[in-house]
């Protein structure tokens, strides 16, 4: 998400009062910077004075005694620099800051083109860093990534000028460059400019020295600019500072949940299983310490804590969090979760324990057909064909199979072996009328024809 630029809406009035006090203490210089109005610029001025005290203020008036002085004045004369400040200042107080931008630059221009410059430090400094503003605040609004980058650019240079003549920065200041920095490296969010990232992060963390209590948007400023650069330990180690700072933040917690998950993948597709592992395990326990904290206990959190000790093959614990979840209903109760639940027993090789779960996954969804074929799949794994049977015939009474070609074919192959033929001959032809299951139900009906038929020869002889 870009991050915009303090509102210049509510430092304008400032703005406007900073360069009136600047055009009057231009107007009474010391002896180095001894420069003072023409005769026919002072003379105007009361009119625009009288426009601008106006109530409300008439600044088409004002604006027109301006442009009928400026073309009566030398372009590069301190009049003309005059002339600019004062027209700036018309466009803030209209909110019309692009047109500021204008008139900011060439009393700038014009000041620093003379020795003594015509502006004296104090107020060469407050134009720069309005006109960074200026820029950051155009930049931020336009949807032509040319001309913002453009803006951008002219917002750097600013500020790095800025810089060089300010003796002192300050913490906010930090702040809008690091934030210019971070929507400048961001104009393209596809390829994303990993130098600007960087510079960013600098401006930041000269920012959080500045401060003995830092605003929040500096960390969360540095945390996009890391996650940007795939620099995620140093996130979760920022996130950890965070946590103790402000353990009563929950997006804090989330986050660093989240960060040591994704560095726990990263590991992962490197196959490096250990520290994979050994992320995992500090997901899981930030999550309980949130949850020590009372954040994250939502019914999705606690299933991503069940879903992270499965994944590390802790399935005792799992399937103790999932079954008081589903029994507390701290957990969604989900088709899906029952049938991991169940998976999880058979992990720990406790089969009757998953089908259990299993079944009472059917009482809370005793529409499932899908519930009921993975009951008779348990039973035929321990080899209890018999137990089995009426739950694949339930399977298919029920309907809302994911594959009801494969039930089919299970209940052919498990009557066949109970010597029922004929529901297994039954099975079999239907599973052949489905694509998948045409192959293995043409072979099983082949198989059991002929079968019923050498059966029928043996009985005809006899």
């Amino acid at each position: 998400m870009p991050i915009l630029p303090l509102s210049l809406t509510r430092r304008s009035l400032g703005l406007v009062a900073a360069l009136t006090l600047a055009a009057v203490t231009v107007m009474a210089q010391t002896p180095v910077r001894d420069y003072n109005p023409s005769d026919a610029t002072a003379e105007s001025l009361p009119k625009y004075k009288e426009a601008m005290d106006a109530k409300p203020p008439n600044f088409p008036a004002a604006l027109a005694v301006l442009n009928t002085l400026q073309t009566k004045v030398p372009a590069d004369s301190y009049d003309a620099a005059l002339i600019h400040q004062y027209k700036l200042q018309i466009f803030l107080q209209q909110g019309e800051y692009a047109k500021a931008i204008e008139p900011m630059e060439r009393s700038l221009q014009l000041s620093e083109s003379h020795s003594p410059t015509y502006f004296d430090e104090r107020v060469t400094r407050e134009l720069y860093f309005f006109l960074v503003q200026l820029y950051f605040q155009e930049a931020a609004q336009t949807k032509n990534t040319a001309l913002a980058a453009s803006y951008f650019d002219k917002a750097d240079k600013a500020m790095e000028h800025w810089l060089k003549i300010t003796k002192e920065t300050t913490a906010d200041a930090q702040l809008i460059y690091a934030q210019l920095l971070f929507s400048k490296a961001m104009v393209n969010t596809a390829n994303p400019d990993a130098a600007l990232l960087k510079r960013a992060i600098e401006q930041v963390d000269i920012g959080l020295k500045l401060s003995t209590h830092p605003k929040d948007t500096f960390y969360v400023l540095k945390l996009v600019c890391l996650n940007q650069l795939d620099r995620y330990i140093e996130s979760a180690e920022l996130l950890e500072t965070l946590v103790k700072l402000k353990p009563d933040n929950s997006a804090y917690w989330q986050q660093l949940a989240a960060i040591y998950l994704t560095i726990a993948a990263k590991y992962e597709e490197t196959k490096d299983t250990q520290l994979a592992h050994d992320y995992n395990v500090r997901s899981i326990i930030t999550i309980e310490r949130a949850q020590a904290n009372g954040f994250m206990n939502a019914r999705k959190d606690n299933y991503n804590l069940v879903g992270i000790y499965f994944n590390i093959a802790q399935y005792e614990k799992a399937a103790e969090l999932l079954a008081n979840g589903l029994k507390n209903d701290t957990i969604e109760n989900d088709p899906k979760n029952w049938e991991l639940l169940a998976l999880s027993y058979q992990q720990l090789q406790r089969p009757l324990k998953g089908i259990d779960a299993l079944k009472d996954g059917t009482k809370a969804f005793p529409k499932s057909g899908q519930l009921e074929f993975l009951i008779a799949q348990a039973y035929t794994s321990i080899d209890k064909p018999e137990e089995a049977l009426p739950h694949i015939q339930n399977a298919i009474a029920k309907g809302n199979l994911t594959k009801p070609y494969q039930a089919y074919l299970s209940l052919a192959y498990t009557a066949y072996s109970l010597q029922k033929y004929d529901v297994a001959l039954d099975a079999a032809r239907k599973a052949k009328e489905f694509p998948e299951g045409l192959k293995d139900g043409q072979n099983m009906e082949k198989a059991l024809e002929d079968l019923i038929r050498d059966r029928e020869n043996k009985k005809n002889r006899t």
